[in-house]
């Protein structure tokens, strides 16, 4: 039984390293706000690049594997955080924005039922249309680079924890 939903590409998760995990997820910025003239706010895009910055802490007795984990190193982190899109009323399918995790997927309705789908590579398709629009969930594999990571002991509590900053490459 697996302890955690986080998945390292490097290094391990021994056991009692990675339960209480807490994934950040946020957009990194790709341009600036700015006020016109007339006050209004506007948002100057540089880059089409959509990309994300991740914070990954945990509290536990152990410390994960710390090999293949270094500043600037680059690795694949099979998130905790959930991505959703939407496939709209009418559609049969979307392309996923980032691969997903294996049997991480689920489509749902507006109410929260299951919808049946098939899966081939990064496409998720309806078996049968809908008149609603329906809500594709799972987590994505990304691709990313060591910002900084640190582990933490307390020796008399028997506890320690770790973090990893990240950021989508």
């Amino acid at each position: 039984m697996n302890e955690t939903n986080l998945m390292l590409g490097v290094a391990g998760l021994p056991p009692e390293s990675a339960r209480n995990c807490v994934q950040e997820l946020t957009p990194i910025p790709n341009g600036e706000f700015k006020k016109s003239i007339n006050g209004d706010l506007l948002f100057l895009e540089t880059s089409e690049r959509k990309r994300y910055k991740s914070i990954i802490t945990c509290k536990d007795v152990n410390s994960p594997l710390a090999d293949g984990i270094w500043v600037g190193s680059q690795i694949m982190v099979g998130c905790i955080q959930n991505l959703w899109q939407a496939i709209n009323p009418g559609e049969m399918k979307i392309r996923l924005i980032r691969p997903a995790v294996k049997e991480s997927i689920c489509a749902v309705n507006n109410f929260g039922d299951p919808i049946k789908f098939k899966q081939t590579d990064n496409e998720v398709e309806l078996y049968n249309a809908c008149e609603e629009k329906i809500f594709v969930c799972f987590r994505p594999w990304l691709a990313m680079r060591v910002i900084d990571f640190s582990l933490e002991t307390d020796e008399w509590g028997m506890s320690g924890g770790w973090k990893l900053i990240l950021e989508e490459v």
